[in-house]
């Protein structure tokens, strides 16, 4: 597993998006595949659909930790537990490292308009914030997971 932070970084140097990067080098390194990873966190990228909420990193994170806690069925309230669990401590650990969990905090730009996506391409925001994003909250995910199960 301790090449998922290897895994998330290069995806999202290769293009993937944030929540895509996290989710897919978290899963690719857990031997997990399924068509729908890297999809199901597409819509994430950028503080959801480019709103500059919560960070895509982060929200690929929660999903990861879903993958690997979450329950299958309906009553299983210790995978729950678990997984919720895990999820906020995730939360308050981005939030401490970063200072903030919303993207537009982070970054400091509109994604959600063509002038705000130019400056965020030609200022390499992309680069120079958002890639130790996602580096950083890959080691979070893999510290998390690495952990024993409480």
């Amino acid at each position: 597993m301790g090449d998922a932070v290897g895994k998330a970084s290069y995806l999202f140097r290769e293009g993937l998006a944030c929540s895509e990067s996290v989710l897919m080098g978290f899963a690719e390194a857990n031997g997990i595949s399924s068509e729908v990873i890297p999809r199901i966190a597409t819509g994430f990228a950028g503080g959801i659909g480019r709103r500059g909420s919560v960070c895509g990193a982060l929200a690929g994170a929660i999903m990861a930790l879903g993958l690997k806690y979450g329950r299958s069925k309906i009553g299983d309230s210790n995978a729950f537990d678990l997984c919720t669990a895990k999820s906020s401590e995730c939360y308050r650990s981005f939030e401490k490292e970063f200072g903030s969990v919303f993207c537009f905090d982070l970054i400091k730009c509109d994604l959600s308009t063509p002038q705000g996506r130019r400056i965020f391409q030609e200022s390499g925001l992309r680069e120079k914030n958002c890639a130790r994003y996602v580096e950083g909250t890959a080691r979070m995910l893999l510290g998390l997971a690495e952990r024993s199960d409480r």
